[in-house]
Order: structure tokens, then C-alpha cells, then sequence
């Protein structure tokens, strides 16, 4: 028998990413954007390679979604003082109010695939999930 934990994290993972998606089409951000935007608030000032490699994608990729923060006003460019092949990441003051309401769909959306479950039951889940990532963490 096959183990179905892989792929239906996975299809779990894709069905959330389009809700979220079909939800922010107002503000007019992406799932994808939303996370650079997170991961930046948590490392701020950092440089756009090392943002790539917390989020685990490669550079080229980062490029178009900052881009696109760029013109929405939520991100700014710096050149590094360091490196001058390089730019620092700044978060922008509009961009924490439209987290903020990202955040809200995230939750939504959240509650929305857990209501099958107990508050029990989720919470147990989240235990295990952030127990799972974590050991994975590890042994990278």
C-alpha cells in the first residue's frame, strides 16, 4: 500500500493557495506575494538572494514578485552598502496594512478547510504539522 500523507499535503497545500488566490484577487496580491511579504517582515532589510532562500525558491522567481511589490508600493529596493551587485529588502508603510488584510483571508480560509474538525482535533494537527516541519528542519 501506498502512502497517501505526500500527496494530500500536497493537494490540501494547492487547494488552499487557490482560495486564498480567488479571495485576494481584490487587493490584488497572490498567495506567493503574500508570503515574500511575510518572510520579509520577519527578516527585514535583508538581501534579495538571502529572501530567496528562506523562501526556497530561486532568485529569478523572487525577482517578479518584488517587482510587482515594487510598483504597488509595499516594497522597496535598496542598494547594499556591501555589495553594490546587490539590493537590500525594505517593507514599505502600506505594506503592513494590506498584511494585515491578508492575513484576515488567510484565517478565513483556514477556518474555512478546518470546520470539518473539532477545535480538538486542530489543534492537534497544527502540534503535529509544526512537530513534522520542524524535525525536517533538522536534517537538512
Amino acid at each position: 500500500m501506498h502512502s497517501k500523507f505526500g500527496f494530500l499535503s500536497y493537494e490540501i497545500s494547492h487547494v488552499i493557495r487557490q482560495r486564498f488566490n480567488k479571495e485576494a484577487e481584490n487587493i490584488g496580491l497572490t498567495h506567493a506575494q503574500w508570503r515574500a511579504l511575510v518572510h520579509l517582515s520577519n527578516n527585514e532589510n535583508c538581501r534579495q538572494i538571502d529572501l530567496a532562500d528562506i523562501l526556497e525558491i530561486k532568485p529569478i522567481t523572487l525577482v517578479r514578485q518584488i517587482d510587482l511589490l515594487e510598483e504597488a508600493g509595499l516594497v522597496r529596493r535598496n542598494k547594499d552598502s556591501e555589495d553594490r551587485r546587490a539590493y537590500r529588502l525594505e517593507l514599505m508603510p502600506k505594506a503592513h496594512a494590506v498584511m494585515q488584510e491578508l492575513w484576515e483571508i488567510a484565517d478565513a480560509v483556514e477556518a474555512e478547510v478546518l470546520k470539518t474538525l473539532t477545535p480538538q482535533e486542530q489543534e492537534q494537527m497544527t502540534s503535529l504539522l509544526e512537530r513534522i516541519k520542524t524535525s525536517m528542519s533538522e536534517t537538512i
